[in-house]
């Protein structure tokens, strides 16, 4: 079906109202249906992808987006989270932890963002877990062994 509105290319968008009581279906290609719905000023935040129709609240309930447009669409929530998971905008890939005290670290950051989040959730208890675990880790860090080889000692 072609586009009720340049007659040119294939429709893909479909927008319903209602008249007289009566459901009419208008159908439009994608260019059009950006042109006469998706109208965005500077700097103003979308809260759903125009291209696949994905929102906000069903990014941040999934952690999944819908099309590769979501990425610039939904910047404004896609990114936080991004930064949050994998500590930057830009995906660097896997690496080894250089050093003990690095992967100590790290896991140290793990568990302050997961003892910060259960604060603003007012759940102290849960809390309180994580900061237990954030002591242990640092007296650890500051003194005795955390990891001991599996290789057999020689004598």
């Amino acid at each position: 079906m072609l586009c009720g509105k340049c007659k040119k290319n294939q429709a893909t968008k479909t927008y319903e109202t209602l008249k007289n009581g009566k459901k009419q279906t208008e159908y439009f290609c994608l260019e059009c249906y950006h042109k006469g719905f998706v109208y965005v000023e500077e700097g103003e935040a979308l809260s759903a992808c125009p291209y696949c129709g994905t929102t906000v609240a069903q990014f941040k309930k999934s952690s999944l987006v819908g099309c590769a447009q979501c990425y610039q669409t939904l910047a404004h929530a896609v990114f936080p989270v991004i930064t949050k998971m994998q500590g930057g905008e830009k995906h660097c890939g896997k690496s080894a932890y250089e050093t003990e005290s690095a992967r100590i670290e790290r896991r140290l950051n793990e568990l302050n963002m997961m003892a910060k989040k259960y604060y603003r959730e007012n759940d102290d208890k849960s809390a309180a877990v994580y900061e237990e675990k954030i002591d242990e880790l640092r007296t650890q860090k500051e003194g005795d062994v955390i990891w001991h080889s599996s290789l057999p000692s020689k004598q």
